[in-house]
């Protein structure tokens, strides 16, 4: 199952990470924000399930 992490804080623009409509992200090694290295707070999602949709449709509404 693929998940989706939403960050607690907003990401900066140094993120390597994978982006989704969702506002989730999937993290990578690598990156500062949300590798290895750190502990970053997410909030895991089911990648193109319920919950995920529903932030989605959220994003987009107030775009």
């Amino acid at each position: 199952m693929v998940r989706h992490g939403v960050p607690q804080a907003r990401t900066s623009e140094d993120c390597v990470c994978e982006r989704h409509d969702c506002g989730g992200l999937d993290p990578v090694l690598w990156c500062a924000e949300h590798g290895d290295d750190v502990a970053p707070v997410l909030d895991w999602h089911a990648g193109g399930g319920l919950r995920c949709a529903q932030l989605a449709r959220s994003r987009a509404a107030s775009a």
